[in-house]
């Protein structure tokens, strides 16, 4: 785990690729730390969700956060109760 923690802050400090804010990665981690997670390994996952959002492009959302949580997987099942009622 550190060295994921450390390979992000170096990503981060690279001026190629700026990165999130500070305040915007707070803002995401403060859903870990709400949740009683250590702030430093908040702060890594925060920032990992938020670097994952900007290379494939997506808003930032709780909905693309749960996708990232799963790996990135689709789902493939609608919203919503699909069961087929008898007949």
């Amino acid at each position: 785990m550190e060295g994921r923690i450390k390979r992000l802050e170096r990503e981060w400090d690279h001026p190629a690729n700026p990165g999130p804010d500070p305040e915007t990665v707070a803002h995401w981690a403060s859903l870990w730390t709400a949740l009683g997670i250590e702030e430093s390994q908040a702060m890594a996952w925060a920032l990992e969700f938020l670097e994952y959002c900007q290379a494939t492009g997506q808003d930032r959302s709780f909905v693309i956060l749960m996708k990232w949580a799963r790996g990135g997987e689709d789902d493939d099942e609608p919203m919503g109760d699909d069961r087929q009622l008898p007949d």
